[in-house]
């Protein structure tokens, strides 16, 4: 991974940063700047500047340098949870605030646009920070930049609007974020070790207002030892192998989960999400991994029959059901395979009498061509079949349907997508107006 240079050896003490000379001061474009300590009162870092003062880092911090620092903002100061910034400005805690601080510099003056190149950066409290663009914005763990490039005379100021905390494990961050209803979900499904490895997860984590949106009487019967296994194939739909930031995430979007089937990741209205749910805070990092916090309980994917069952497409349901195309639909082993699937309203829309026409069991094989002509073989997201745009995607049937997206949105044969990436246990789902017709085929009808 790309990274900030090593700390240079002469600032290998904490407290003997100043220590160092520059070959470059008279030549620094930011020489009539105020020095990094100096600059924070100036930028309305108030609570930063006394922190600072506090743990006796002011002197360090306007020795030569040069130095980044990813500076919280006021307001990031006033989020951390009742109590902890008193605390750690309490005299006795002033080696847990300079390693606090020290978590938020870097060596080295890095402005936003090199920043933006990197995955990660080691800060001079020896633990390295992750780095990650996501949406166009910059965000260093799980803090957006939110004003950058800050100079000072030895360094550059970025400010964020979270104040960083060095990683801990997995389920101790989960403690002490707050995660009480997920962090009892994991004692109850006997899983604290397998979140306790070596081996980096990425972890899904729902609020706990997500899992009071399922209802007391379903979290409590979830709990229940003798629902311990069902519990465990949820929370592990929740837990991706590996050490995963957002923006790496998004550009993979498919991601295959401890539970074994696959969770999406994809942008939509400004937002990221993961299956639909939104992903409210991304980047905590962890000693052994990452938490990513969702705003709902992500459910397991179900086949593709079922999915379509439970979310209205009736007539299309009817429709495979009569081809006997259902059961390869119903089976989570089966495929993966890209369903365009018309809603019912796109079925009652159809020329009078050709929807009972193609039920008729004398034209079954046509109907069988028309379903064919929905599916794709492998699991195609929005954003894969935008890619065909202008083009076309070969179907089960074997003639290729026509892509096109604009202004308009994202059109099949000049059929819109109503709604894209509904994730299945075998494959993907995308809604649309309007039932696809191959050419020639309903010249075979009888």
């Amino acid at each position: 991974m790309n990274s900030v240079p090593i700390l240079p050896s002469c600032l290998a003490g904490l407290l003997v940063l100043g220590a160092c000379s520059s070959n470059n001061r008279d030549t620094n474009p930011a020489a009539s700047q105020p020095t990094v300590a100096a600059s924070l009162s100036g930028l309305g870092l108030n609570t930063l500047a006394a922190a600072v003062a506090a743990a006796g880092l002011d002197d360090d911090l306007a020795g030569p340098g040069p130095f980044t620092l990813f500076a919280p903002s006021d307001a990031a100061f006033a989020a951390l949870p009742p109590g902890q910034l008193d605390s750690l400005l309490q005299p006795q805690n002033r080696q847990l605030l300079v390693d606090v601080l020290l978590y938020h510099v870097v060596s080295g003056s890095v402005d936003a646009a090199t920043a933006a190149t990197l995955t990660d950066a080691a800060t001079l409290g020896g633990v390295d920070l992750l780095i990650d663009g996501v949406g166009g914005d910059l965000y260093v763990n799980d803090a957006r930049v939110t004003d950058a490039d800050k100079l000072a005379r030895n360094g550059i100021v970025h400010v964020v609007d979270r104040v960083l905390l060095p990683p801990k494990p997995i389920v101790q961050t989960l403690v002490d974020r707050g995660f009480d209803t997920l962090v009892a979900a994991v004692g109850a499904a006997n899983l604290a070790g397998a979140l306790s490895g070596s081996a980096p997860l990425t972890v899904l984590a729902p609020t706990n207002a997500a899992f009071a949106a399922l209802g007391q009487s379903t979290l409590d019967d979830l709990l229940l030892p003798a629902n311990q296994a069902q519990l465990a194939r949820i929370l592990t739909y929740h837990v991706v192998p590996g050490a995963v930031t957002a923006g790496t995430a998004l550009d993979v979007e498919l991601a295959a989960s401890l539970q074994g089937q696959q969770v999406l990741f994809a942008s939509a209205s400004g937002s990221a999400r993961v299956n639909g749910a939104t992903i409210q805070v991304f980047n905590i990092p962890c000693t052994n991994g990452v938490i990513h916090v969702l705003d709902a309980v992500l459910a397991v994917p179900e086949p593709i029959a079922t999915v379509a069952s439970d979310g209205g497409f009736s007539t299309l349901v009817a429709a495979l059901t009569a081809t006997n195309l259902a059961p390869t639909f119903a089976d989570p082993a089966a495929g993966p395979f890209t369903v365009f699937a018309p809603t019912d309203a796109a079925f009652a829309a159809l020329p009078p009498g050709l929807l009972n026409q193609l039920l008729q069991p004398v034209n079954l094989p046509v109907l069988t061509q028309i379903l064919q002509y929905h599916v794709l073989s492998g699991a195609s997201t929005e954003r894969d079949v935008k890619l065909a745009a202008g083009a076309g995607l070969t179907t089960l049937q074997g003639a290729a349907v026509s892509v096109a997206h604009g202004a308009a949105g994202l059109n099949l044969d000049g059929l819109p997508v109503l709604a894209a990436d509904v994730l299945a246990a075998n494959g993907i789902v995308h809604a649309i107006d309007g039932v696809l017709v191959p050419s020639g085929v309903l010249s075979q009808l009888q």
